[in-house]
């Protein structure tokens, strides 16, 4: 039996493991897998609240003995944190690493709930809006013993895909730079590893720039979990497959 590092990924809000031959995250479990971690990918409810999901994550992963090392985009890294704190991930997760996680909120949420979107009926949505995360916050403090890492992501507002602009208008407003969906103070958790060029999307491999009249500089996703992938490797924390 080999030992490999067992790396979790958790998809954020309005996600899925898979959408016809699409995975959400794009090429990088064949990555991970060739960089010698075993690959978990996890699938919850698309758009319900944290507590759901995080209890419908917890049986995905109960199987599991441990150490895991969770890489988290968007709402996933909140599901991860209430794992972590009240459903006793504690006891197998060895790090959470966050990508453009909503950690306090997101004014986009608030946007959309104060105005007519039928996105403001999930609950989901409602659950990233400010104050539902300070009280979150509040009631998740976090583990002593899991190492809490993250990424923010920003992009000019012009090298935003304009389908998503009015959000990162809603978001600069009050919070600042931002991805379209998260600022970077909000995805500011634990160790903060850096701002990467790159809107929400492109962290997962998703491309919405679909302006033909302007170019903007890639972002290759890839590199990033590389990344994450060699600094996993690095603690040591191995699991029997």
């Amino acid at each position: 039996m080999s030992q490999q590092p067992t790396v979790v990924l958790l998809h954020g809000l309005f996600g899925c493991r898979r959408f016809l031959w699409f995975d959400y995250f794009r090429g990088v479990r064949p990555l991970l897998e060739s960089l010698g971690c075993r690959v978990l990918v996890t699938g919850v409810s698309w758009s319900g609240p944290i507590e759901k999901r995080a209890k419908q994550l917890a049986r995905q992963l109960a199987p599991e003995p441990g150490p895991l090392h969770l890489i988290a985009h968007s709402m996933g890294g909140l599901d991860a944190r209430r794992f972590i704190t009240h459903l006793d991930g504690a006891s197998k997760v060895a790090s959470l690493t966050t990508l453009s996680t909503p950690h306090h909120g997101s004014p986009a949420a608030d946007y959309v709930c104060r105005g007519v979107s039928l996105f403001r009926f999930s609950k989901g949505v409602q659950d990233l809006t400010l104050a539902r995360m300070q009280a979150f916050n509040a009631d998740t403090p976090d583990h002593s013993d899991v190492t809490y890492r993250s990424y923010s992501a920003a992009r000019p507002l012009n090298e935003l895909p304009w389908l998503t602009r009015h959000y990162a208008r809603a978001i600069m407003a009050s919070e600042g730079e931002n991805d379209s969906q998260v600022s970077i103070r909000s995805a500011r958790w634990g160790e903060h590893l850096g701002t990467l060029p790159a809107d929400h999307f492109e962290l997962i491999g998703l491309n919405l720039w679909f302006n033909r009249l302007r170019k903007r500089k890639s972002f290759k996703h890839l590199d990033i979990y590389r990344n994450i992938a060699e600094w996993i490797r690095s603690q040591g924390s191995c699991a029997s497959q």
